[in-house]
């Protein structure tokens, strides 16, 4: 029987799986569950179309993706969200909003009643990124989140990924706070 509670979900391009920041951040997360002994599993939220190398054109398509509220397909679906009630949501900050791939991921499952912190990296502050994630969810308790700011200190990254997990599993301080 499957009693999975904890899910860290993370953006990553299709082809910058070995590379991506949200990898990184994933492991590092990972690291610090395991350390609690928080029986926990991951997930890849990967779209199947490539994205341009090119930054000019790469910010073109994600702009339109976005501003056409496209929701891409993903490579695939995580099995055991049944069993998930709290969640680690790490995507990049992409103009101001998510890629339209964690929309995607959201609208595949019944969110209601979850708990999920989500992780934005950026170069900014992402505080509005956050709240879209709120606004997306309504049924569910999105917690404040942090911002792992893309040219922080490994101090830094570490210290928001540690605030991150605090924020999982902090106590309720409402019982219907969705």
């Amino acid at each position: 029987m499957n009693t999975e509670k904890v899910l860290v979900a993370y953006f990553v391009r299709k082809g910058k799986e070995d590379s991506a920041n949200s990898v990184k951040l994933a492991k590092k997360l990972e690291a610090l569950l395991k350390a609690k002994g928080v029986d926990y599993n991951t997930f890849a939220i990967t779209p199947t179309e490539i994205y341009p190398e090119d930054a000019a054109e790469f910010e073109a398509v994600t702009k339109e993706e976005n501003h056409a509220k496209a929701r891409p397909e993903l490579v695939g679906k995580y099995s055991g969200m049944k069993y998930v009630d709290r969640m680690v949501v790490i995507a990049p900050n992409w103009w101001e909003s998510l890629p339209t791939g964690v929309l995607t991921f959201f609208d595949d499952y019944d969110m209601t009643g979850k708990r999920v912190v989500p992780v934005i990296a950026t170069s900014d502050d992402a505080k509005k990124v956050r709240l879209e994630v709120r606004d997306y969810l309504p049924h569910t308790w999105v917690l404040e989140g942090v911002d792992v700011k893309d040219d922080g200190t490994e101090a830094d990254t570490d210290a928001a990924l540690a605030k991150a997990v605090e924020q999982l599993f902090e106590p309720d301080k409402h019982s219907t706070h969705y």
